[in-house]
């Protein structure tokens, strides 16, 4: 008996150390798994991106702290348990209801991650745009036991790839317009060739049958449709390059008139201009050319609004005594009134999401091959460095009206301007008195009629058609000329290359340079080359021999006004 009894205890103390070992291996284990969990939730919580677990229903069985902190939504509790499409983010993406269950029956069929990039509805009502991938996790037998969803926000990343996109858009734009400067000058120097010869001849037709012969009067009409196509290029030029604004006081009519002069025959057929005009001359600040760009834009933006067939663009230019509400701020700075130019159109209109964005650079409702939706931003940008303003009225269907507010100059004494307009009395050319002249041009046309105007108005004349010939006759006989006359773009040198070999081989030899585009650069270059005088080529005959005379007087470089007659 007592040997049963110590048996007894014996197994029964076993039992109690192995039941004490079983019980410290199963803290050991809970310890271990707490630990795991704890690591898992720390590395869950700490990911960089957003996860959610998912059950094989779409269930929400865990939420990352990232997510909930980033969104500062509802907590994690009243979230888990829900359908994953029926949560906030997709509140107001409806359609995810049907794409959600499609994407986890595709990530169980799938053999990596489905990627997804959706626009979500965020805890402040903005919709942002987020990209995930959605993974599988199977069992041991192989079935789906959950999902991983591994997103992150990618709206600022899409920002910043829309606004690089802009940014090289705009890139391209600036090419395509540097390309097209380029090309203007090059048909401008040509063009003005032709304007040139064409005036020349028409000084020296003028000359030879007076004033009394019958075909004066047409000749002048000739005459003044060559001092058209003149100011057509240099509109162009202008267009195309980029200069510093020419803010000059005139009157506003003019320039819209002639505006519309020149829109008339490129608009489509079945469009009409009709113009509504104040009788009073409406004085302006203002460079004329950019004037008419917006006036152009507003135009042409009136006549794709027609359509086909046509119809009518009506165009108002009247005095406005206060700006309306909505206008620029400081109307002191006005104190003579303000221009009010206006466009309408009877056409498509305009709902309220494109009256908002309608002056947004590369904004357009058009076809990409129509245009590049930049017409109305610069015209606002130039309104507003005029210090003015442009607004517009639309409703869809009852057509659009653009409204131009300019600050008034007030009255001006000087009448240049009104005379620019009237048609030129017969030129008087100031003759030489036997000097001799060095005429340097690549154009046939021009050297044969610069040559016949000088000579006919007592000047001797050699000419050369390159740069290197004329500087070879200088040097030959520095001495044999009285000045130099220079086209600056030809071929084996400029006119400024003529210019600086002309100062080193007879410093104080006097040198005109005449060009079809008289740009900033060209204009610091050639004072520092010691050039006297620039002419606009296309220019009149009788102000060529004028700059002559007056250089010949002068006994040397004027450096206080060496730009007096361009």
């Amino acid at each position: 008996m007592t040997t049963l009894v110590r048996r007894l205890t014996r197994e029964l103390g076993k039992a109690r150390s192995e039941q004490r070992r079983a019980e410290a291996r199963l803290q050991q284990s809970r310890a271990a798994s707490m630990l795991s969990e704890r690591r898992f939730r720390s590395v869950f919580n700490q990911q960089f991106q957003f996860m959610v677990i998912l059950s094989p229903q779409g269930h929400v069985l865990e939420i990352s702290e990232q997510l909930l902190l980033h969104d500062n939504v509802v907590p994690a509790d009243q979230l888990i348990g829900r359908l994953f499409w029926e949560t906030v983010w997709w509140a107001h993406v409806p359609e995810m209801r049907a794409v959600w269950p499609e994407r986890l029956r595709q990530a169980a069929l799938a053999t990596g991650p489905l990627l997804s990039e959706d626009a979500f509805n965020s805890s402040t009502g903005e919709m942002r745009v987020a990209s995930a991938a959605i993974t599988a996790v199977r069992n041991a037998a192989g079935e789906v036991d959950c999902f991983v969803v591994q997103g992150s926000d990618i709206t600022d990343q899409k920002r910043a790839a829309s606004e690089r996109h802009r940014l090289e858009l705009e890139l391209r734009e600036a090419h395509k317009m540097q390309a097209i400067g380029t090309l203007a000058g090059g048909i401008a120097h040509d063009f003005n060739n032709i304007i040139g010869a064409i005036l020349g001849n028409l000084a020296l037709a003028q000359q030879d049958i007076g004033p009394g012969h019958a075909a004066h009067a047409r000749l002048l009409q000739v005459r003044k449709a060559g001092g058209r196509a003149r100011d057509l290029v240099q509109q162009i030029l202008a267009f195309s390059r980029h200069q510093p604004n020419e803010l000059v006081t005139q009157p506003l009519r003019p320039v819209v008139e002639e505006t519309l002069a020149m829109l008339r025959p490129t608009l489509p057929a079945g469009v009409v201009l009709t113009p509504h005009f104040s009788e009073l001359p409406l004085w302006v600040k203002a460079d004329a050319t950019q004037v008419q760009q917006v006036l152009m834009n507003l135009c042409l933006n009136a006549a794709h609004a027609l359509g086909p067939p046509g119809g009518r663009i009506d165009v108002g230019l009247e005095p406005m005594a206060s700006v309306p509400p909505g206008g620029p701020a400081g109307d002191d700075a006005a104190p003579n009134g303000h221009a009010h130019l206006w466009v309408r159109d009877h056409g498509c209109g305009m709902d309220a999401a494109t009256l908002a964005r309608i002056f947004e650079p590369f904004f357009t409702t058009r076809q990409a091959s129509e245009g590049t939706g930049l017409g109305l931003s610069v015209a606002h940008g130039i309104v507003a460095e005029h210090g003015g303003r442009i607004s517009v009225e639309s409703m869809p269907g009852a057509g659009s009206t653009f409204h131009v507010v300019l600050p008034l100059a007030g009255s001006s004494s000087s009448s240049s301007s009104e005379l620019a307009l009237a048609t030129p009395p017969a030129p008087v050319v100031p003759r030489g008195e036997g000097q001799h002249v060095l005429y340097v041009d690549d154009d046939e046309m021009m050297v044969v009629m610069v040559q016949s105007l000088l000579q006919h108005s007592g000047y001797r004349v050699t000419t050369c058609r390159d740069a290197l010939t004329a500087v070879a006759a200088v040097r030959a006989d520095p001495a044999r000329f009285d000045v130099v006359v220079t086209d600056f773009n030809m071929p084996f040198g400029s006119g400024l290359d003529v210019a600086l070999a002309v100062r080193d081989l007879r410093p104080g030899l006097p040198v005109v340079i005449s060009s079809g585009y008289l740009s900033n650069e060209l204009r610091a270059a050639a004072e520092s080359a010691g050039v006297r005088q620039l002419l606009r080529k296309e220019n009149t005959v009788e102000e060529l021999c004028a700059v002559l005379l007056q250089v010949l007087m002068r006994p040397g470089p004027d450096t206080t006004r060496p730009w007096q007659l361009d």
